[in-house]
């Protein structure tokens, strides 16, 4: 991978090499806020058993064609892209709670 200024890599050189693709999306029903996404043709038996346990059930969101200039609200479609690339699906987890939790004495 070539790198710019001996710092990060080009968001145009990470997706160079990424084609579109589309993809199915589906929502744990055991881990909230936790969905997966999987190329179109793939099927769910053919994920890890232990992931498959992890999940649950999973409910259908949508489909969707993934391409490198899509915004997506949590990740960089590219991002998504590399991990169904490398492993076959790309799970989403929800973004930790950055919110301070306050007392309740606090609250009233």
């Amino acid at each position: 991978m070539t790198v710019n200024d001996g710092q990060n890599p080009s968001k145009e050189l990470v997706s160079a090499g990424l084609s579109d693709i589309q993809v199915k999306i589906f929502r744990s029903s055991k881990k909230m806020d936790t969905y997966i996404y999987l190329p179109v043709d793939a099927e769910f038996d053919e994920l890890p058993e232990a992931l498959r346990k992890q999940l649950g059930r999973t409910v259908f969101v949508m489909e969707l064609s993934l391409t490198t200039s899509l915004k997506l609200a949590l990740f960089d479609a590219t991002t998504v892209m590399q991990g169904i690339a490398k492993d076959g699906f790309f799970l989403q987890f929800p973004p930790p709670n950055l919110s301070p939790v306050l007392p309740e004495e606090l609250l009233e």
